[in-house]
C-alpha cells in the first residue's frame, strides 16, 4: 500500500545516514508484515524483551541499544523463539548497510559472523537449522533481498559474507571468525569441571572477539534457565544487572504469556502474592503495605503448584532457582505428616528397636500372606569415625488421586540406621543376613535390592545367587530420587514409621533419625546434601526405595491397575462409601499372620505387615 509518510521517513533516514542502502526495520517492524510475519504469535513478554535490547526505534550506529544482554526465567517462556528472532534481526540490520565491511573497518571479503553457541555443535545446528532457518526461509524480506546459499548445510551463508554459525563452548569453535553478534544458549547446561565452566569460557571468548573487532558495536546475549544459584547463569545475571551497557530479563511464565490472560471480568488481575524466600502466600492487603523485594504477584491459576511444590514452581514457573541456603524440603510440616499417617494406620510403634550397632526387629514384624512386592535400598557411608548404613524397605500399598491422576502411595515398612564404632566397619555379610531374614523368616516378598554403585561387588553377586534382582541406584549422581521423595511428601503419598535410635553407640538421648535427616537436607543446584555435622544415610535409603517404586510399574501389579482403581473410585463415589482406593482385594485373616493371638484392626498393628486396612473395615 502506498504510504507517502512512510516513504518520507525512509528518505529522510537515508539522507541522515548515508551508510545505509535501505532503512533497517525496527525490531517491532521486523516481526510484522514484509519481514518475519509472526507478530501475532510472539508472546507479549518476548516482545518487551526484544524492544528493551534492540530499542523501539532503529539505532543507525549499532545493531542494538546495549552491548550485552541476558534472557533467563521459567521453562517455556520462549527462549528459543527469542534466539530465532534476535540473530536474523542482527543479520538484517547489517545487510542494510551499503558496505558492511567498510563500516566496521574490515578488509573487503572479511566474514562477519553471528554465532549460536550451545552445549554441543549438534545442538546448536538443531537451533540454527530449526528455528532460525525457519524464520529466514519464510521471511519475504530475506527471500527478496538476502537469499541464503543453499549449498551449505552446516552454516547459513548470506550475500556480503554474512554468516550464521552453530558452535559449542570449545575455544577452537570461534577461531578465524569476526563475531559481531553471539548468543550463549543453555547457560547452565554446559560442561563444568573443577578447573572451569565451559559456558563461562564460551561467553568470555565470544565477548572478547566482539570487543576486539567491533568495540562497542556488537551484541552478546546469554539465554537459559538458572538451574542453580551458584552457577554461571546466576553469576552472569548479577554481573550484568550492574553493567550500564547491559540489559537483563528474568521472566516468569505469566509475564511471557502476558497479564492480559489472567484478568478478572472487571479488568483487575486474578492473582495472589507470594514471598519467594519464606515460601509463603501473603495476603493481598499486606503485600500492598510491605516493601519486600522477595514478593511476587502470581496468577491464581498457578496457586496449586506453589502450594504443593514451591521449589519446583519457583524454578519452573517463576525462573527462580533454589538457593544454596534453602532447605531442600521447605514444607517441613509434610515430613511430620508422613510419620503421623503411619502411626494412624499402624500404631505408634516402630518395627525396629533402637540399637544403633545392630538392627533388631520386633517379633510381630512379619508379612505372612501379603503378596505385595518389596524394595530394599542400602546406603553405606564410609568414615574414619565409623561406617554408617542406611537401610529401608518399602512397597506400594494403594493408588490415590492427586490432581486428577492416580498415583502410587508408598509405605515404608522399616527404617534402619546401622552405625559402627569409630575405626570399625560394617560387614556386608551381616547386612545380607538381615535381608535373608526379612524374606525367608518374616515372609516379606522382597523382589529387588538397590544400592549405590560403590557398594561391594561380592554383596551384589551373593544376592543375585539368591535370585534377588540387584540394581545400582545412586541418589547422589542425580537429584531424581530426592525429587520423587519430595513430590511424594508434598502430595501426602508416603508414610514411614516413627523410628527412634541413638546417633552413636553410647549416646544417652535418642533421635528420630529420618526426620532429623530430612529437615537438614540442602540443595546447591547439583546435589542434595546434608549439614557438615549431619548425615543422610537413612534419607538416602528412603529416596532409593521411592525412586525405584515410582519408576517400575511392576510394583503396581500386585496393587491394581489404574482402570480398576478408577472403577472402584467411581463405585465408591456412587455409593457414598469410603474413598480410600485400597489395593488389597482380599485381606488375609489376622490369625494367619503368624501371631500368637488375633489382633483387631483398631490396634493399629495389622498395618505393620504392610496391610492397608480400609476405614470401612475398622470398628
Amino acid at each position: 500500500m502506498f504510504d507517502p509518510a512512510a516513504i518520507a521517513r525512509e528518505t529522510q533516514f537515508l539522507l541522515d545516514n548515508p551508510q545505509f542502502r535501505e532503512r533497517p526495520a525496527s525490531i517491532t517492524e521486523f516481526l510484522g508484515d514484509g519481514y518475519l510475519e509472526i507478530e501475532d504469535r510472539v508472546r507479549p513478554g518476548l516482545k518487551e524483551a526484544l524492544v528493551a535490547i534492540f530499542g523501539e526505534e532503529v539505532n543507525p550506529k549499532k545493531i542494538a541499544a546495549v552491548q550485552r544482554a541476558m534472557l533467563t526465567g521459567a521453562i517455556g517462556i520462549g527462549k528459543t523463539t527469542f534466539s530465532s528472532i534476535a540473530i536474523p534481526y542482527m543479520v538484517h540490520w547489517v545487510a542494510c548497510l551499503q558496505d558492511p565491511q567498510g563500516w566496521y573497518n574490515l578488509l573487503p571479503g572479511s566474514r562477519i559472523a553471528f554465532m549460536q553457541m550451545s552445549t554441543s555443535e549438534d545442538q546448536a545446528k538443531e537451533v540454527v537449522f530449526g528455528d532460525i532457518f525457519a524464520r529466514v526461509k519464510h521471511s519475504p524480506w530475506f527471500i527478496n533481498n538476502l537469499p541464503y546459499d543453499e549449498k551449505f548445510k552446516n552454516q547459513i551463508r548470506f550475500p556480503g559474507d554474512l554468516w550464521v554459525l552453530p558452535g559449542d563452548s570449545a575455544e577452537t569453535t570461534f577461531e578465524g571468525y569476526n563475531i559481531l553478534g553471539g548468543i550463549v544458549d543453555e547457560a547452565d547446561s554446559h560442561k563444568r569441571t573443577k578447573e572451569k565452566d565451559y559456558g563461562e569460557q564460551g561467553y568470555d571468548t565470544i565477548n572478547s572477539r566482539i570487543e576486539s573487532r567491533f568495540e562497542d558495536q556488537g551484541l552478546i546475549i546469554v539465554i537459559g534457565q538458572m538451574k542453580k544459584m551458584n552457577g554461571f547463569a546466576a553469576k552472569k545475571y548479577k554481573e550484568l544487572k550492574k553493567d550500564p551497557q547491559a540489559h537483563t530479563v528474568r521472566m516468569t511464565i505469566w509475564e511471557s504469556l502476558g497479564w492480559q490472560k489472567f484478568l478478572n471480568p472487571d479488568g483487575t488481575r486474578n492473582s495472589f502474592w507470594y514471598d519467594t524466600r519464606r515460601k509463603e502466600i501473603i495476603p493481598t492487603g499486606v503485600a500492598g503495605l510491605v516493601k519486600n523485594e522477595n514478593l511476587i504477584e502470581i496468577p491464581n491459576v498457578y496457586l496449586p503448584s506453589f502450594r504443593n511444590n514451591p521449589e519446583k514452581a519457583l524454578r519452573d514457573l517463576a525462573g527462580i532457582p533454589p538457593s544454596t541456603e534453602d532447605p531442600f524440603i521447605s514444607l517441613v510440616s509434610k515430613i511430620d505428616a508422613a510419620r503421623d499417617r503411619w502411626i494412624e494406620t499402624h500404631g505408634n510403634v516402630s518395627p525396629v528397636k533402637d540399637n544403633p550397632s545392630r538392627p533388631e526387629f520386633e517379633k510381630w514384624f512379619r508379612a505372612d500372606n501379603d503378596p505385595r512386592k518389596r524394595v530394599v535400598h542400602l546406603d553405606l557411608a564410609y568414615s574414619a569415625e565409623g561406617d554408617a548404613l542406611g537401610f529401608a524397605m518399602g512397597h506400594i500399598s494403594k493408588l490415590v488421586e492427586r490432581d486428577d491422576e492416580l498415583k502410587p502411595y508408598i509405605s515404608i515398612d522399616c527404617l534402619v540406621r546401622w552405625k559402627a564404632m569409630p575405626g570399625t566397619e560394617i560387614f556386608l555379610g551381616d547386612v545380607r543376613r538381615v535381608i535373608y531374614d526379612l524374606k525367608e523368616e518374616r515372609k516379606f516378598r522382597i523382589r529387588q535390592v538397590t544400592m549405590d554403585g560403590f557398594q561391594s561387588t561380592d554383596t551384589r553377586q551373593q544376592l543375585q545367587k539368591k535370585k534377588y534382582l540387584v540394581e545400582m541406584v545412586s541418589v547422589d549422581k542425580s537429584t531424581l530420587a530426592y525429587e520423587d521423595l519430595r513430590d511424594a511428601l508434598y502430595e501426602d503419598r508416603i508414610e514411614f514409621p516413627p523410628y527412634m535410635t541413638y546417633y552413636n553407640k553410647g549416646d544417652t538421648e535418642r533421635v528420630e533419625i529420618l526426620i532429623q535427616e530430612l529437615l537438614g537436607l540442602t540443595h546447591d543446584g547439583r546435589k542434595v546434601d546434608h549439614p557438615t555435622d549431619g548425615s543422610k544415610d537413612v534419607a538416602d535409603a528412603v529416596a532409593g526405595v521411592t525412586v525405584t517404586l515410582m519408576g517400575d510399574r511392576t510394583y503396581r501389579k500386585g496393587v491394581t491397575s489404574l482402570d480398576a482403581a478408577r472403577e472402584r473410585r467411581d463405585e465408591n463415589q456412587a455409593t457414598g462409601t469410603d474413598g480410600d482406593y485400597s489395593t488389597v482385594s482380599k485381606l488375609p485373616s489376622l490369625a494367619g499372620l503368624g501371631l500368637q493371638a488375633p489382633i483387631p484392626p483398631s490396634s493399629g498393628m495389622a498395618g505393620a505387615f504392610g496391610l492397608s486396612v480400609p476405614k470401612r473395615l475398622q470398628p
